[in-house]
């Protein structure tokens, strides 16, 4: 189950109750329908997840939702991720009043999730996400209670049913440590940058696929249909490769006592799933499961929200050094292996050229050796017999060659 805010937090800020008048019974909750990406084939064997994110380095996720249905509290969340990866969530809610607002949150390193007693600004400095860049909507806090971290705000973030909300995310290193950076579209409009976290601690391992959540976050009004369309991860790495994951795992949970998430439903539609909650009960109902969406026909373009991301992380990130250090290495590397080549392939060739004025020396000695080696005939006249030994021996005159 992802990580949420927990209602606490959101009374504090701002002044909204989750319990009943008159008891402290909490109110009941739709269900919440939890969505992660995975890649589209099984890894090899022998490969983790994390080891295929930590091969594949990916920089940015993108990804978009079409609201349906909303009721109060209803918190649609479009991307996050946690379990060894940039730990955050984003997304946009909706409040009992009818207000709007995009959300954007980063843990603390190594915050305990499930910690509701954890107060906004208890973690260790030294593991204290901390704001690097903020839009000019964007408010910032601490907060608490499901662990600790940075949360940022826009108020009177107005979306509408049926109307397309896109959020990209980015990771980057920084030094020792990471920015994870947050920019949001709405339909038509100009994209808008929301935050960038610094985070004291490395994620190497890049972005991962994540999630995406449909939930009643405070409680009350249980069977008010709360609904969405969801579409792919979309992953793209520094250099602009991009990858779409199709394959999703969705489990479902309902955070009131021992209610059974059952009043549910999830449908693949082409390149999208459509998630219900707060719809009655449905038979033959299961808490998790796994389904696949088909691509998208085109991928959406979101160079402007990358472009607006990067401008705000210059002059944290360290990517551009990094790599340019890398691309050093790399030359070297290369550099010394041509070099390395070169001096292998120049001792080889003297140890050729070695081994044939060897042969050839050789071949001359043993060609002089035959031609001044003298050999011993016998000559024969009659009943006489004489030897001659020369380099080219030939019998005396009068007598002839004995056979």
């Amino acid at each position: 189950m992802p990580r949420k805010i927990l209602a606490a937090v959101l009374l504090t800020l701002f002044g909204f109750s989750n319990l009943t008048q008159g008891n402290a019974q909490e109110q009941l909750r739709a269900d919440s329908v939890n969505v992660f990406f995975d890649p589209d084939f099984p890894p090899p064997s022998g490969q983790s997840l994390k080891s295929y994110y930590e091969a594949k380095k990916f920089r940015f996720l993108y990804r978009e939702i079409i609201p349906l249905a909303a009721s109060s509290e209803t918190y649609f969340a479009i991307a996050g991720a946690n379990g060894g990866y940039p730990d955050f969530y984003g997304g946009v809610q909706q409040y009992g009043d009818g207000t709007q607002y995009a959300i954007f949150s980063a843990w603390d390193v190594n915050s305990n999730g499930a910690c509701s007693t954890c107060l906004p600004g208890s973690a260790s400095p030294e593991n204290q996400v901390s704001v690097w860049a903020k839009g000019s909507r964007t408010t910032t806090r601490p907060f608490g209670n499901e662990g600790t971290g940075m949360n940022s705000m826009i108020s009177g973030f107005e979306w509408k049913v049926g109307e397309k909300i896109a959020m990209l995310t980015a990771i980057d290193p920084a030094g020792k440590g990471s920015l994870i950076s947050a920019a949001f579209k709405v339909g038509d409009k100009p994209w808008e940058f929301m935050t960038s976290f610094y985070v004291p601690t490395r994620y190497d391992v890049g972005m991962p696929g994540g999630y995406s959540f449909v939930e009643n976050w405070v409680g009350g009004n249980e069977n008010a249909e709360r609904s969405y369309l969801v579409g792919p991860a979309i992953l793209e790495d520094e250099d602009g490769k991009k990858e779409v994951f199709t394959n999703l795992y969705i489990s479902a949970n309902n955070p009131t006592g021992d209610k059974v998430p059952n009043e549910f439903s999830v449908k693949a539609e082409g390149s999208w799933l459509r998630i219900q909650t707060g719809i009655g009960l449905q038979a033959n109902s299961k808490s998790e499961f796994r389904l696949q969406i088909s691509k998208p026909e085109f991928i959406p373009n979101y160079d402007q929200g990358k472009a607006l991301i990067d401008r705000y992380v210059e002059g944290k990130s360290t990517r551009a050094e990094e790599k340019k250090v890398k691309l050093e290495e790399i030359t070297k590397a290369k550099e010394d292996a041509a070099a390395k080549a070169a001096a292998e392939l120049k001792a080889k060739q003297e140890v050729e050229a070695k081994a044939a004025a060897d042969l050839k020396a050789k071949q001359e000695a043993d060609a002089k050796a035959v031609a001044t080696k003298k050999t011993t005939i016998t000559c024969v006249k009659g009943k006489l017999t004489k030897k001659v030994t020369a380099v080219k021996p030939k019998c005396p005159t009068g007598y002839k060659m004995k056979k």
